[in-house]
């Protein structure tokens, strides 16, 4: 079980539009400085956003936060090219990268991202268990949608799973979350505002970024079908009725992390630490 108060309910995530050209590089710094300002600590980001761009801000902008107060996750197994890799040698090596690109001598949560349950080899698994005897890592966890999810439970081995949380939920997917509670993992929700609208036109890089995304969903037919429509609503949704733990979410603009914050109750708590 994850136990550290740097595991805030809301969690920022460092990816799309924060790994290239749609946000310029201190416009995420100071998101990131931001959200610690309103109590998000939790920060989610990955070596294959952006081919590392992600994580290399994500370093820079914490320089200057005291490490033991924010809670960093990284992925490892799919690597900045988008290669896919889960042999025990190729993920210490994304590991080593990641702590390089972040700065930073150990990150709180590493999560397998995307595996298939063959993938999770028993040498896989004594390697990621060394990593936490090294002090590379302090938890371990796995990011996906399905099959491997289960396994992830079954193993024992994991402290956390990551997995899409929102309003479009099939009782399957509930309830592999609630398992996951069960047997006393984290379950960080992912997604969390996926099949919402924003109702304004693109008024910058960042809205483009998410015009294009939403669009090539629509078109693809992957977009999920929620009863809500709008991503407040679907924070919202999810802070009151989803089985996660934290809720990793995507902005761009300071009023939306504001308004995020305040909906999961974080700026009290903020200003009163």
């Amino acid at each position: 079980m994850i136990d550290d108060p740097a595991f805030s309910r809301l969690g920022f995530g460092v990816s799309g539009p924060h790994a290239g050209w749609a946000m310029p590089r201190h416009a995420t710094e100071d998101l990131v400085h931001r959200a610690v300002g309103l109590g998000v600590t939790l920060f989610d980001t990955a070596p294959s956003y952006g081919k590392g761009e992600a994580e290399r801000r994500l370093g820079r902008a914490l320089r200057t936060v005291p490490r033991d107060k924010v809670f960093v996750a990284t992925k490892a197994g799919i690597g900045p090219g988008g290669r896919r890799d889960f042999s025990a040698g190729a993920v210490e090596m994304s590991l080593r990268a990641s702590l390089d690109r972040l700065s930073m001598d150990h990150v709180d949560l590493l999560l397998l991202h995307g595996p298939a349950p063959a993938e999770m080899s028993d040498k896989l698994i004594r390697h990621l268990e060394a990593f936490r005897e090294r002090g590379m890592v302090r938890y371990l966890g796995v990011c996906g949608r399905g099959g491997e999810l289960d396994a992830a439970i079954d193993t024992g081995a994991f402290q956390a799973i990551m997995a899409p949380v929102n309003s479009g939920l099939s009782d399957i997917e509930t309830a592999r979350l609630e398992r996951a509670r069960a047997a006393g993992l984290r379950v960080l929700g992912i997604e969390v505002m996926a099949g919402t609208t924003r109702r304004r036109l693109p008024r910058s890089r960042g809205d483009l970024w998410y015009w294009a995304r939403q669009t090539r969903r629509s078109l693809l037919g992957t977009a999920p079908v929620v009863p809500v429509n709008t991503p407040q609503l679907g924070l919202k949704w999810a802070l009151e009725n989803g089985p996660a733990d934290a809720l990793v979410c995507l902005t761009t603009r300071h009023a939306n992390l504001a308004e995020n914050a305040r909906l999961a109750a974080l700026e009290a708590r903020a200003s009163a630490s």
